[in-house]
């Protein structure tokens, strides 16, 4: 019994659908349609000072940088990192990460399921600083934990 092989989907990404989230800025570039709902891409901007406090969550996520450089913390290890840099961070890992050039974009891959956390986010928290109590509510929801 012979199958038929499907072709490959051929991706042609420019700009995704974007949306905010604590000053930065997350533009689709692969989505969940395009991976069997299996994982997304991000790539994310933003501009010196800005990042994501200290956290966990219970899925992996994987940052490679492309241009700029930011501050990070990976457990207990903190470490400078620039253009060229590739983090795969386990689940469950305290991390967090400051940028430290004037921009940065990089890109960021995660489990489809977990980009529900950054679009509601994105969507009810639109004013630095952040309303906290807003902020650790939708944390909660979705595993993440402030440390």
């Amino acid at each position: 019994m012979s199958k038929t092989m499907q072709a490959p989907k051929l991706i042609l990404s420019g700009q995704g659908e974007s949306f905010p989230m604590l000053g930065l800025t997350f533009t689709a570039k692969i989505t969940a349609d395009d991976t069997n709902n299996g994982w997304v891409m991000h790539e994310i901007t933003g501009t010196e000072g800005h990042g994501a406090p200290l956290h966990t969550h219970p899925w992996e996520e994987t940052f490679y940088v492309l241009e700029g450089e930011m501050e990070v913390h990976i457990g207990r290890r903190q470490s400078f990192v620039t253009a060229g840099t590739l983090m795969h961070l386990p689940a469950n890992v305290a991390h967090d990460f400051r940028v430290c050039s004037p921009t940065i974009r990089l890109l960021e891959m995660i489990p489809a399921f977990a980009r529900s956390f950054y679009q509601e986010v994105g969507e009810k928290i639109t004013s630095m600083p952040p309303d906290l109590e807003l902020f650790e509510t939708i944390c909660r929801k979705h595993g993440v934990r402030l440390l």
